[in-house]
């Protein structure tokens, strides 16, 4: 199995409620993102780091500071956030380095990778911020509504 991080899920997480504060245009203090978030505070400050980093967020400090997306929630995909965090989506490393593994020309499982790994990067590259925010809203408008009932992809 292949499970997301901790690391991962929260920077999804805070990349969602910073979406959906971003038709405002106004910084929202780090404080309210991770109690809205569920995330401790500290843990919250070393993920926007890496957010900051990648040109997703930009973060001000001071009286006036706070969080605000770097780009529209619509260039925005799980892509990006996903690699911000753990770096390039790889399901087997002969898929990222050639010549890792000796048996790569003669293994039957490499293609089916290979084509599983496309596929899975497709599926989170059309799972765009402004999509997934919509659904976050529809869900508190809604509590207890199922969640295919907005399609994503």
């Amino acid at each position: 199995m292949f499970p997301l991080t901790r690391r991962a899920d929260y920077a999804v997480r805070i990349m969602l409620e910073l979406g959906d504060k971003a038709e405002s245009g106004q910084r929202t203090p780090a404080t309210q993102v991770a109690q809205k978030a569920g995330i401790p505070l500290a843990f919250l400050r070393k993920i926007v780091v890496d957010l900051v980093r990648v040109g997703l967020v930009r973060a001000y400090s001071g009286p006036t500071g706070g969080l605000i997306l770097a780009q529209p929630t619509e260039t925005i995909n799980l892509v990006h956030i996903l690699e911000a965090i753990e770096g390039p989506i790889c399901l087997n490393i002969c898929l990222v380095r050639p010549k890792e593994c000796p048996r790569d020309q003669i293994c039957p499982v490499h293609g089916f990778l290979g084509q599983l790994q496309t596929n899975l990067i497709q599926q989170l590259q059309a799972a765009t911020l402004d999509k997934l925010v919509a659904e976050k809203r529809e869900l508190e408008r809604r509590p207890g509504a199922s969640k295919t009932q907005i399609t994503l992809f």
